[in-house]
């Protein structure tokens, strides 16, 4: 074989060899980009669904504390004797639902996290927390026939379902949070 030819097929062979360890390399970055961003996920996620619970457990606590408050009960009593004929809980009324919305707040923006994150089969149990927390937050400004506050059937109903669906949302998150990682290879999008 003469020199030259053995040095074409070299070069083409040692072309070939480069392009082929591009191609490789550029697969190695894309798989430890995609581990990378599997494990930051993996991490916004757990934090996301541990603050949801314990803002979540807050609200309850805050929203019971009121109800058992026997200051805050008298207010309203006393308010309700002397506006017996007027419709509606006029300031009273507007400061209750001003602490419920307060109280609500931190739970709305943990849940809003959450759905941001994903994955999509936690958007479900998100949703129904968040219908669950309107529900406490009815049941708050909920007052009887009679006119007496709080209404305890109500609340009891709502508390039942809101548990419910915490202890959902707890069993999702636990599956989502100690499922292994994909290691299949995947593209890049």
């Amino acid at each position: 074989m003469d020199q030259g030819l053995a040095a074409v097929i070299a070069a083409g062979v040692a072309g070939a060899a480069g392009l082929l360890g591009v191609r490789v390399g550029r697969r190695t970055v894309r798989d430890q980009a995609l581990v990378e961003h599997g494990q930051w996920l993996r991490g916004q996620r757990q934090e996301a669904y541990v603050q949801l619970l314990d803002v979540w457990d807050a609200a309850i606590r805050a929203f019971e504390a009121i109800l058992e408050d026997p200051d805050h009960r008298r207010e309203v009593a006393r308010y309700e004797d002397e506006q017996r004929n007027i419709d509606g809980w006029g300031h009273l009324g507007d400061e209750l639902f001003d602490e419920v919305e307060q109280i609500s707040g931190p739970v709305n923006e943990a849940l809003e996290r959450v759905r941001l994150l994903g994955p999509e089969s936690l958007e479900k149990a998100a949703m129904n927390l968040e219908d669950a927390l309107l529900g406490l937050g009815g049941a708050m400004r909920a007052g009887t026939s009679d006119g007496t506050w709080p209404k305890h059937d109500v609340w009891a109903e709502m508390k039942r379902n809101a548990t419910e669906c915490r202890r959902d949302f707890f069993d999702l998150s636990r599956g989502v949070i100690r499922t292994a990682p994909d290691t299949r290879r995947r593209r890049l999008r």
